[in-house]
């Protein structure tokens, strides 16, 4: 839990989805989806990637057939 004096700054002015492809054929393990996005980013600070269009690579992971799909990673490669 943050207290008022905490405070978490992202970097991003904003972020749009592009495109989204699932990937197959990473044998991944069964309650496991891979999926490459493009995304149009504009960043506060250049810090370390330039605004534009990036891909990223999210790993969703089923923990609980309750629970959903939940996010496991979140990657610039497969």
């Amino acid at each position: 839990m943050f207290k008022g004096e905490d405070k978490i700054d992202y970097n991003i002015n904003s972020a749009k989805l592009l495109e989204i492809k699932e990937l197959k054929g990473f044998n991944n393990e069964p309650g496991v989806l891979e999926y490459q996005v493009k995304v149009d980013f504009d960043f506060k600070k250049l810090i370390t990637a330039d605004d534009g269009v990036w891909p990223r690579f999210i790993i969703l992971k089923k923990e609980s057939e309750k629970s959903g799909w939940r996010i496991d990673g979140v990657g610039t490669g497969p």
